[in-house]
């Protein structure tokens, strides 16, 4: 393997990592990986990469064995370098045994909104909900912020008749005080729609495993999983997505009419990236 590492290494700057893991689903100028801890960087995760060329994903297919060279930049985190390493049968990923199924409603949860007022997601909560989970400190362009763009593109679709709302409960209660989501919430542009929360950080331990999301905490930065739940009216769950990729239009129908729900063959909480 250190063959690999020196090819890997040749001509990268500072913040470069190596990055093991096994080749889950390949898009159009991205690989989503199951990888091993990235030493300095991350602890072990599912995660989609962006790449600096979609012809290093020629080839790819779901069980390939990878090692590749990450190049985390201002613009934004891409491996740069792919080898791939071995070949197993294509995984198959598992959703958590405790999650939220389809149908079945949030268990109601008091949030404190970065206005500080107080309301509820889950059963009986007030209008249809897309809640989702990130963090004001997060450093992964390709986490949290890439969750940020992806509602604000969705904000920009409601109009005034929309009884929906956007919830990002934050993972970082201790940094992430009322007044600090209310700073965040008006850096991003967060309309009357969209609001920022947070919830007592021993609820949390619950909450992810509601999810099926992985969250770990090493320092100041918290690893963990990207999810988007739709919860109708009544706070039941129509779908769930695991990535920043989720489809603006379906999610926006999905609040409006409580439908279509997730299809045949997601495990009924998960659909494919479109």
């Amino acid at each position: 393997m250190s063959w690999l590492i020196l090819w890997l290494f040749a001509c990268t700057g500072a913040n470069t990592y190596i990055v093991e893991g096994t080749v889950l689903e390949v898009h159009e100028d991205s690989v989503t990986l199951d990888h091993k801890d990235i030493e300095g960087l991350m602890s072990a995760m599912i995660m989609d990469f962006d790449v600096s060329d979609p012809a290093l994903l020629e080839g790819l297919v779901p069980g390939h064995q990878v090692v590749a060279r990450y190049a985390l930049e201002p613009r934004g985190g891409q491996l740069t370098k792919i080898r791939i390493t071995g070949k197993g049968p294509p995984p198959k990923v598992k959703v958590g045994p405790m999650s939220v199924q389809s149908g079945k409603a949030w268990p109601r949860t008091e949030v404190t909104g970065h206005d500080g007022a107080t309301f509820v997601v889950g059963a009986g909560q007030e209008r249809p909900t897309a809640l989702t989970f990130l963090y004001t400190r997060c450093p992964i362009p390709e986490m949290c912020p890439a969750l940020v763009g992806r509602l604000q593109a969705l904000q920009a679709q409601l109009t005034d008749d929309d009884d929906v709302q956007l919830v990002a409960l934050t993972l970082d209660p201790t940094h992430d005080t009322v007044e600090v989501l209310g700073t965040y919430a008006e850096s991003v542009g967060a309309g009357p729609k969209w609001r920022f929360g947070r919830v007592a950080a021993e609820q949390l331990p619950d909450m992810a495993l509601l999810t099926g999301m992985n969250v770990v905490e090493e320092g100041e930065q918290i690893i963990h999983g990207l999810r988007l739940l739709v919860l109708d009216g009544e706070g039941r769950l129509i779908e769930r997505y695991d990535d920043a990729r989720f489809p603006a239009d379906r999610v926006l129908t999905q609040l409006r009419t409580g439908g279509p729900p997730a299809p045949e063959g997601s495990s009924g909480t998960s659909s494919p990236p479109n």
